[in-house]
């Protein structure tokens, strides 16, 4: 943090770059610091930076991700320049958006046909609420599954709680949503650690693939491009002072229940 602290200071002092560039950078740095956990700034190896890119890339938007590496070649430049370090790790990174190209994600009329196919019984609602989870969190289907239900419980299913690398995230489920799961888990006496128990990711996806063929969907669709969607729906509601997560969660949750996601008349 002290590398971080140094560097905020003498750029505010100069008083050329904006306050609020300034508070991105602080933000970027310091999310930074915490993926690398007890690795110093100074001594970050390439290994470690490709983690970092690979991480971030595929959870922000690419305007997100630019501005990320946008902030550690600025860091490093300024590192390299009080000769603190000899060479920046970060130089050879392009924030050119072709590297930074967000992969196929699926349409909304595709996401929506999918849903309004999964059958009315436990495996299809299953499938359901987990369709609508990817959808509404941009999770992994690995997080996903991983949904402890004394969680969701203890909250009346309106959150959970999500581990990567020993960092906890309280993950929101919209209202409409947190209904249908309690529903769900209620119709059909769940009382098991997951709430998913007894679904790996291969039969989700096989389900899922299924579900798509008898909705007439005609190209290959899995669910992957769900996450990309989420990406891209991020994307849209970015700004250049970047709105906060509770904002961008309500705006998203209203896209998705424009699209039927959450609606009890689509079953």
């Amino acid at each position: 943090m002290e590398l971080v602290q140094y560097f905020l200071e003498e750029i505010d002092r100069e008083g050329v770059i904006s306050k609020k560039t300034i508070e991105f950078y602080k933000s970027d740095l310091e999310f930074f610091e915490d993926f690398l956990e007890d690795v110093s700034l100074d001594k970050v190896t390439q290994e470690e930076l490709d983690r970092y890119l690979q991480y971030i890339k595929d959870r922000y938007s690419e305007n997100t991700v630019i501005r990320k590496i946008t902030s550690l070649k600025s860091f490093y430049k300024f590192l390299l320049k009080k000769e603190i370090i000899k060479e920046s790790p970060i130089d050879k990174i392009s924030t050119s958006r072709k590297n930074i190209k967000i992969r196929d994600k699926i349409e909304e009329r595709e996401l929506k046909a999918i849903i309004d196919i999964c059958p009315d019984d436990f495996v299809g609602e299953r499938d359901r609420i987990i369709i609508k989870l990817l959808a509404s969190t941009g999770l992994k289907i690995v997080d996903i599954l991983g949904i402890k239900l004394f969680q969701l419980k203890e909250s009346d299913y309106k959150n959970f709680s999500l581990n990567q690398r020993n960092i906890f995230t309280i993950i929101d489920v919209y209202p409409e949503l947190a209904q249908e799961i309690k529903e769900f888990v209620e119709k059909y006496k769940i009382d098991s650690l997951f709430i998913f128990e007894g679904v790996d990711n291969q039969k989700f996806k096989t389900n899922f693939i299924k579900y798509a063929k008898l909705a007439k969907i005609d190209r290959n669709v899995v669910p992957s491009m769900i996450k990309n969607r989420y990406i891209l729906e991020k994307k849209k509601v970015d700004t250049e002072e970047e709105l906060d997560e509770i904002e961008l969660f309500e705006k998203i949750k209203k896209e998705y229940l424009r699209i039927g996601i959450g609606d009890e008349g689509l079953k």
